[in-house]
């Protein structure tokens, strides 16, 4: 494994490299307040590929941004631009979990480099109605003053942390730990997360679902679209529109949660090398 520090969209982000240095591309994009972790028990899967995976700004060891700026759920599409071409990539696959998954369906609809779109457990990001706009301004502002009042927990130790994570997650300890020792900061006295709390301020702005709509009608390569019978896609009538937009989707359902690619990474990553080999073929 290699380790890089680059600076992607004006933030120096932590970086690592596993596999072949020939071998195809594959990006690794983790989830909100989640890091590149989340990927670990997938990793050892793709040994045939070059398998490049980040901690997004704020997340995990990367740089939080400057003070008073805010995060914004767009800036990850320069992120990952940032990070094809900080690797000279001219055909990469992009594998995105929730937020990363999201922003992974924008990056493709407009950088032809992306040859291929897997997406665990999300498809677009978060939309808002043109009547909520409103709200959702006033709920990220409110939010944002009193961001600074708030004290950060502190933890008697990892196992602690731990437990609280995968309580919240419905996750078992075991699975979800890696991500949370990797989001953990040592105090001394007790551990805090490592996370810029500001990224649980709400979004300022979204797409409203017709803006988002072509955008995804804009997508030519091959989706693969991996979801779990518990997840966040059940009974998500938005989400099950979305669908009927692209224009070479693939649809698969394992048993699990949310976090289903941690739950289930062998077959998970069967169901990813089965679709980039079949796509490579063809």
């Amino acid at each position: 494994m290699i380790q890089h520090n680059l600076s992607l969209c004006g933030t120096q982000c932590a970086v690592h490299e596993y596999g072949l240095s020939d071998g195809e591309p594959i990006i690794l994009l983790h989830g909100w307040l989640d890091n590149l972790a989340s990927f670990e028990t997938l990793i050892p899967f793709f040994k045939q590929y070059r398998v490049i995976a980040l901690d997004f700004p704020g997340h995990g060891f990367s740089s939080h941004l400057p003070e008073g700026m805010a995060y914004h759920f767009f800036d990850l599409v320069y992120v990952i631009q940032d990070l094809i071409a900080a690797f000279k990539l001219d055909s990469v696959t992009l594998i995105g979990h929730s937020m990363g998954g999201a922003a992974s369906t924008l990056v493709a609809s407009v950088n032809e480099s992306v040859k291929r779109l897997i997406l665990l457990e999300a498809l677009g990001p978060l939309t808002v109605s043109a009547k909520g706009t409103v709200e959702l301004m006033q709920k990220a502002l409110a939010e944002r003053a009193k961001i600074n009042n708030k004290s950060l927990r502190l933890f008697e130790s990892e196992a602690q942390a731990i437990s609280v994570r995968a309580s919240h997650s419905n996750m078992d300890a075991d699975i979800i730990a890696p991500v949370v020792r990797r989001g953990l900061l040592n105090k001394g006295n007790g551990f805090q997360w490592r996370s810029d709390p500001r990224l649980r301020i709400a979004s300022i702005n979204r797409l409203t679902e017709s803006q988002l709509e072509p955008l995804l009608k804009k997508i030519t390569c091959p989706v693969l679209l991996i979801e779990a019978d518990k997840g966040l896609f059940a009974d998500n009538q938005a989400i099950q529109a979305r669908k009927q937009l692209l224009n070479n989707l693939t649809t698969k359902v394992l048993t699990g949660g949310h976090h289903v690619h941690m739950e289930q990474p062998e077959k998970t990553a069967a169901m990813i090398v089965d679709f980039i080999e079949k796509e490579s073929l063809d």
